[in-house]
């Protein structure tokens, strides 16, 4: 090779790769697209030509200035950056919203059959009377007639800190069931959870507004139930998305798909769990506290109500095409 013509041609790529590595010490991150676009190729050309100093030249000097550049410039690519814990739970929290986004199918899907199976459960309550005695079994009878009393009592605040600590250990368990044992059972078991938490709930309802008091129920059941329900029909969505990668994998054997919808399915189910931890304080001392007003809870239903829907739809949405990007691009660059 002629080396005095090599050095000519391709020595003004090496010194823009050095710039552009002064310029990225700290992080990748700092370089603009562009920069980052041409970095990218710089380092692949300077590889190139260190794979063609092995091959076709004696000079060892150059071959050892040429591996040190394309040892930093691969150093800064592919080392691991340390993020604030701040900034990292913002990621958690724009990736939790996306996914929500993105996994909407499935979590319309886990919805229809929850709420499906409550309007089911009203509807056979009044047009088939004798459903009561399945729909409301003896277990269940003595929890209906204290809602139907309509009374509620004051909680101190060590009261409401041990109902609290309660919620926030069970109440999550519904959530991990409902989406753990989705690939076990094809996504019976899911719908399983949510139908039989979706009948509980239309029975209620309907034994409450029998005695005229279906909005006492609302009013102390919705508080918390907002984000409580948001969070079991989030972990139903994790559940069927699971279960269709295991129905129909595609082209994929089923083990890579469930492989790539178990990430999906991870987060979701976080995000369900963080759901419930939200609610489990509002349970315990708000919902059912008789000293917290009725106004108050009902700005805090359409408070939160409006609240989550804002989140699950706007917060983030660049995160969506940035995420999108990603994907294309090799692990370590993202």
């Amino acid at each position: 090779m002629n080396e005095l013509l090599f050095l000519k041609q391709r020595e003004p790529d090496w010194k823009r790769l050095t710039q552009l590595s002064d310029k990225a010490d700290a992080s990748v991150s700092q370089l603009k697209p562009e920069d980052l676009a041409e970095f990218v190729r710089l380092y692949r050309r300077a590889c190139d030509d260190l794979a063609l100093v092995r091959t076709e030249s004696t000079n060892d000097d150059l071959a050892t200035f040429l591996n040190a550049l394309c040892a930093r410039a691969y150093s800064m690519i592919y080392r691991t950056t340390h993020r604030p814990l701040g900034a990292v739970l913002i990621h958690a929290i724009a990736l939790s919203a996306s996914t929500v986004r993105r996994r909407i199918g499935a979590i319309a899907l886990s919805a229809g059959v929850f709420l499906g199976s409550a309007l089911f459960a009203y509807a056979c309550l009044i047009y088939v009377p004798g459903s009561r005695d399945v729909l409301v079994p003896p277990e269940f009878e003595g929890l209906v007639e204290e809602w139907k009393q309509g009374e509620m009592q004051e909680q101190s605040g060590l009261d409401s800190v041990g109902a609290s600590a309660f919620y926030a250990s069970n109440n999550p368990t519904v959530s991990i069931l409902a989406s753990s044992i989705a690939a076990a059972t094809f996504g019976v078991g899911t719908a399983s959870i949510l139908y039989s938490n979706g009948l509980m709930l239309g029975t209620l309802s309907h034994e409450m507004a029998s005695v005229g008091k279906l909005g006492f129920l609302l009013l102390h059941v919705m508080p918390h139930g907002v984000t409580e329900l948001s969070g079991i029909i989030v972990s139903g969505g994790a559940g069927f998305l699971m279960a269709w990668a295991l129905i129909h994998p595609g082209r994929r054997r089923r083990a890579d798909a469930l492989r790539e919808a178990g990430k999906d399915a991870l987060v979701l189910l976080v995000t369900a769990v963080v759901l419930m931890f939200i609610a489990a304080p509002i349970e315990g001392f708000v919902s059912f506290n008789a000293a917290v007003p009725n106004e108050f809870r009902a700005v805090l239903i359409f408070g939160t109500a409006f609240g989550w829907g804002a989140f699950w739809m706007g917060f983030a949405r660049d995160f969506d095409s940035r995420e999108a990007t990603e994907s294309r691009l090799p692990t370590a660059l993202r």
